[in-house]
């Protein structure tokens, strides 16, 4: 447990496909069907989030687009993180409290 002073946190992995295929095409599947949360509340951000890991990125434009509705700051984030020709993964924490907006 945490000390009540500080917020609870929720972790997810975010994944970004640099490759140039979808790694889950094999299972006939556009991203990952996992939810990480498996909240109401988060289902819209973790599909989002999931896209970043099925058909390739090809652009910081098209990080932008799959990530409307999300900080600039995440965003500006996710891509400095890309890089082309790789999949990568980070771990990003939020206050649980804040939600998926």
């Amino acid at each position: 447990m945490m000390p009540p002073s500080e917020p609870e946190l929720v972790a997810i992995t975010v994944t970004i496909n640099g490759t140039d295929a979808n790694p889950w095409a094999r299972y006939q599947l556009k991203a990952n069907p996992f939810p990480q949360i498996a909240k109401a509340e988060y289902e819209g951000a973790e599909r989002a989030l999931a896209s970043l890991d099925g058909e390739p990125v090809t652009s910081a434009e098209d990080i932008r687009a799959r990530l409307r509705g999300f900080s600039e700051e995440f965003v500006a984030g996710c891509i400095a993180r890309w890089q082309p020709g790789k999949r990568i993964s980070f771990r990003v924490s939020f206050p649980a409290d804040r939600g998926a907006s």
